[in-house]
């Protein structure tokens, strides 16, 4: 009877050891999820050109000699004198580092002619400009979940700006241009936020300037996206971009403002 008893017992310690054993390794194979999902991928782009619906007002003195101008054009006085303009967002991530970069690129050409001028007769005036601004911010993803995120964002934006202003008067060519650029030191945020599987928004703000390059300038971006496909999507919202600029008898103090519409490839 001891026998038995006993031969019971160990069977019993048997069973209660391999329970636990197969207790602790289907534990191992599905581990206790983290408060703060990781992402789907380690890697991740995203490349999106857009068109930006854009008006201008401010004030410009692109000659160090020459008196500044008041500047208000909206979107129709913008596009009469537009040659080109290219527009490009482009986002990547590693685990939970990302890198940020936004490029504006516009050239713009206004002319004008006066007639009637004593001893001359007609005069007639042209002004090329070109504007160039490229941000690249690096950054860390500090809340990441399969339905929101949010980036902090630090880095620089190089602004150039090019004017060229020929004159032509009694049959002769008169020429002058001049460039000016410098860099902005940047910080900014980056939110995603997902409704359904097709349908998510997204916001970016930056802040620079602090009188290192310009005495102050900022971007904000709130879109609204729709995906097409697991690579492609459609993005719509709206953008402002500010700057005051002031160094050397040249200012740019510009702030542009509206819709932008893009095609956004991911992989």
């Amino acid at each position: 009877m001891t026998r038995t008893l006993t031969h019971l017992r160990y069977e019993h310690l048997a069973a209660l050891l391999l329970a636990a054993l197969l207790h602790t390794q289907v534990n191992a194979q599905q581990p206790e999820p983290l408060h703060d999902n990781p992402p789907s991928s380690r890697y991740a782009v995203q490349i999106t050109p857009y068109a930006w619906i854009t008006g201008l007002s401010g004030e410009s003195s692109p000659f160090k000699r020459a008196p500044s101008l008041d500047i208000e054009k909206s979107f129709s006085d913008v596009w009469h004198s537009l040659r080109a303009a290219a527009f490009l967002n482009t986002w990547m991530r590693r685990d939970r580092y990302v890198l940020n970069s936004d490029l504006l690129y516009v050239n713009t050409r206004e002319s004008e002619v006066v007639g009637g001028l004593p001893l001359v007769g007609a005069a007639e005036g042209t002004m090329d400009t070109r504007l160039f601004m490229g941000t690249l911010q690096g950054g860390y993803r500090f809340y990441d979940s399969e339905q929101a995120s949010l980036d902090a964002l630090a880095g620089f934006s190089f602004w150039d700006i090019r004017s060229r202003a020929h004159l032509r008067i009694a049959g002769r060519n008169r020429h002058h241009q001049e460039s000016f650029n410098w860099v902005d030191p940047m910080v900014g945020l980056r939110a995603f936020y997902r409704f359904n599987p097709e349908l998510s928004t997204q916001a970016q703000i930056h802040v620079g300037g602090f009188n290192v390059g310009s005495r102050l300038s900022y971007q904000a971006t709130l879109t609204l996206n729709y995906d097409l496909s697991e690579n492609f999507s459609l993005t719509a919202g709206y953008k402002m971009l500010d700057v005051n600029y002031r160094r050397s008898g040249q200012i740019f103090d510009a702030h542009l403002s509206g819709p932008v519409l893009g095609l956004s490839w991911r992989y």
